[in-house]
């Protein structure tokens, strides 16, 4: 049996989802400059790189570990599902439909991991949806059950792999149990400081393993996630058809859960001085403590939403959240340009994370503004409007 969708005025849905994207492309930042700034183990074992004295460096990864996590991806993911129901009705009738679309999507995500960042959330999304789509017919309790599944099912796959992790000794730090000696860190960083080109190399071949990984281990997070989506919207959880009562307490319960969870992982990491068994712990942690506040800040914009709270900043976020690839993809050329050598300026491995914390408020800042200032100007970003007439097969109009 079909779930007939609810109606949903344009406006309220477009206002709210956005806000949200923006909020989520603004928080993956607050993450992936770690990624960006250091090795990447780095963001799991915080001490390896640079200093990590003071309570500010530590305050500073504590909080990015238990307030954002991985709830940025987790939301992007959730609304790249959503999109999918909301920007092609037809695609219930003829899934394949939405392909050209993803298929121009995939090759923006390849061209930017592999000449820019290992780190491309957009080829595996790409993939996974091509696949996800084809669920468009499914009852809304049929999403939300294959959904919470798929995600439960790589979590137990996570949380094997940290158990047989936790049986490496303790005469082995986590960073050289996954290949990171002092040399080995000492000769990334050299690259990364040398230059683009430099670093080219090594950049391909991590992605490479990054995009195996995403899609053989945590392919199930990602199509439960755009699954989820799809029943958010559909239900009427994404678009504000649900109670205020039930927002609210869904964004209590959500968030509360989440933060302890995240912070609970971290804390213990640190306290144990990052050894292996604790960092492994730390993922699954992260794990399943960002689905909890992916929920909750979802659950929250929304009730935010019907009560007419906080209306500026909701506007200045969707503002971020009607471009959000080409904010993703602005975010990735200033961390090029900061953290890699010629033509940039070569700061890899050199800034701490109080350091990071401020060039993440910083473009923040500059996104939000930059955004609003763009749109008034423009209907679509600049990825967004290559990306519509690449998968059209002719320009599209830019200009309002």
């Amino acid at each position: 049996m079909r779930v007939k969708m609810p109606e949903i005025a344009p406006s309220q849905r477009h206002d709210s989802l956005d806000a949200l994207r923006g909020f989520a492309v603004l928080a993956m930042l607050a993450v992936n400059i770690q990624l960006f700034a250091w090795v990447w183990i780095s963001a799991d074992i915080p001490a390896l790189q640079a200093s990590f004295e003071g309570w500010g460096n530590r305050a500073v990864w504590l909080v990015t570990q238990s307030l954002i996590s991985q709830s940025g991806a987790t939301l992007f993911a959730v609304l790249f599902g959503a999109a999918l129901v909301l920007s092609a009705q037809a695609a219930r009738d003829n899934p394949l439909r939405q392909w050209p679309r993803l298929s121009w999507l995939l090759l923006l995500g390849l061209l930017h991991a592999y000449l820019f960042w290992f780190g491309d959330l957009l080829v595996p999304l790409a993939l996974v949806a091509m696949i996800v789509v084809t669920a468009n017919s499914m009852t809304v309790r049929g999403l939300w059950g294959l959904g919470l599944g798929l995600i439960g099912f790589t979590g137990l796959m996570l949380l094997a792999g940290s158990g047989i992790g936790s049986l490496i000794g303790g005469n082995i730090t986590a960073a050289e149990a996954m290949g990171f000696n002092p040399e080995a860190i000492t000769h990334i960083e050299a690259l990364y400081q040398t230059g683009f080109l430099a670093r080219l190399g090594y950049n391909m071949s991590i992605a490479l393993q990054s995009e195996m990984m995403q899609i053989v281990f945590m392919s199930g997070r990602l199509a439960g996630c755009m699954l989820l989506g799809m029943a958010g919207v559909r239900s009427g959880f994404l678009t504000g058809h649900w109670t205020q009562r039930q927002y609210g307490l869904i964004a209590a319960i959500a968030l509360a859960l989440g933060v302890i969870v995240c912070a609970a992982g971290a804390w213990h990491s640190l306290a144990s001085g990052f050894s292996p068994a604790a960092v492994l712990q730390n993922r699954v942690t992260q794990y399943f403590g960002s689905l909890a506040l992916a929920l909750g800040y979802a659950a929250a914009f929304v009730l935010a939403a019907q009560l007419d709270l906080a209306r500026a900043g909701r506007a200045a976020l969707a503002a971020v959240g009607r471009m959000p690839i080409s904010n993703y993809f602005l975010q990735t050329l200033l961390m090029t340009f900061l953290f890699v050598g010629f033509p940039g300026l070569g700061q890899f491995g050199q800034v701490d994370r109080l350091g990071q914390a401020l060039i993440v408020l910083s473009i923040w800042v500059a996104q939000v503004f930059g955004s609003i200032f763009w749109l008034q100007r423009y209907q679509y970003g600049p990825v967004e409007w290559l990306w519509r007439s690449l998968a059209a097969g002719r320009v599209q109009a830019w200009l309002r």
